[in-house]
């Protein structure tokens, strides 16, 4: 049977489409391992199925952008088993800029999502693509914040683009085919089959130079695209979150084995990107107290002495959840209203 992982290595060294259908059905062969697939090859031309396919791929607007085409992700390209071709839909602009992945957990807490949306956000505004997987909780915050802002966002499938997976993702789909990108492997009509995400998660890695992952149990698939992009020489950054929440489990895991610490954006472009330095939005003075959520104005109250605290003093000072405290800790700073100190502590910033 002639398969894309048959056909990907003859077609690399080939190099291309052409030069493959320009060869004699002994080197095919030889190339492809048997004569069978040799002649599959070659009489792809006049298939009428696969020719009947690709005008069902035409009218549904999509585009097939294969590894030898100047639109290909030049990143992609590189790892040991790029996608040969990738069904597209929205703006291919989005494969040339430099772009983050941004991973974690369907099961989302408000902090690991505040944490994403405010990542890719800011990502975005200094002009960096940001990858993610469509699924629900990180990868749908992420997508929502970065959306329609100069470096957008690259949403990976795990199923062909006309299924609507998750469900209750469609509008936000339909939104970024229509500024965005959305790509898959899989062809128009596969189904969201468990063994897709795996395949997927490569790609994720694949078109980022960096991974940061939020929250992610010990199970989560988020650890298999940061061991992914480990393996294709790509940095791992991992948010920390609080020592009881299962989800952040597995991102401590790889802050423990030598994952890069992700605090904010400036993490990350620092050492990815030292030239473009922090979105202007992060230069401006810091955000009014009027328009913080009640628990990060509680916390500015609480931090008005001049000892930093730590964030489990603070919840049990305040007798709020762990998770609520991070999220409007991580709030205060993105306002520049809390410096992060050393030790794990938090002050009030100096106005």
């Amino acid at each position: 049977m002639l398969t894309p992982q048959k056909l990907w290595p003859a077609l690399r060294a080939r190099g291309g489409a052409e030069a493959l259908l320009a060869a004699g059905e002994s080197e095919l062969a030889d190339l492809l391992g048997s004569r069978e697939r040799a002649r599959a090859v070659l009489r792809g031309p006049e298939d009428r199925e696969a020719e009947r396919f690709g005008a069902e791929v035409e009218r549904a607007g999509l585009r097939v952008v294969t590894a030898f085409e100047e639109e290909y992700s030049p990143l992609l390209r590189e790892i040991a088993d790029p996608p040969f071709a990738l069904y597209a839909l929205g703006n291919l602009e989005r494969l040339r800029l430099p772009a983050v992945a941004v991973v974690g957990s369907r099961e989302a807490s408000r902090y690991g999502r505040d944490v994403a949306s405010r990542l890719a956000r800011e990502l975005s505004a200094a002009g960096v693509t940001v990858v993610s997987g469509f699924a629900r909780g990180i990868d749908t915050a992420a997508h929502a914040a970065a959306r329609d802002s100069p470096g957008g966002t690259i949403a990976v499938f795990g199923c062909g683009l006309d299924v609507d997976y998750p469900r209750e993702n469609a509008e936000l789909k339909r939104a970024l085919a229509a500024r965005d990108l959305i790509v898959s492997e899989f062809a128009p009509g596969t189904e969201p089959r468990p063994q897709n995400f795996p395949i997927r998660n490569r790609i994720i890695a694949g078109l980022a130079t960096g991974v940061v992952v939020v929250e992610a149990s010990r199970r989560s698939g988020s650890l298999i695209t940061a061991r992914l992009a480990a393996d294709f020489g790509r940095d791992v950054f991992a948010v920390p979150g609080s020592v009881f929440s299962p989800t952040s489990a597995g991102a401590h895991e790889l802050l423990r084995d030598g994952a890069i610490l992700c605090r904010g954006v400036e993490d990350v472009l620092t050492e990815l990107f030292p030239s473009i330095g922090p979105p202007a939005a992060l230069l401006a003075a810091p955000a009014p107290e009027t328009e913080l959520s009640p628990e990060a104005r509680r916390l500015l109250a609480a931090l008005a002495t001049e000892e930093p605290a730590s964030a489990e003093d603070l919840a049990q000072r305040l007798d709020l959840p762990a998770a609520s405290v991070l999220a409007a800790l991580f709030e205060l700073e993105g306002a520049g209203l809390t410096v992060f100190e050393e030790g794990g502590r938090f002050l009030r910033a100096r106005r």
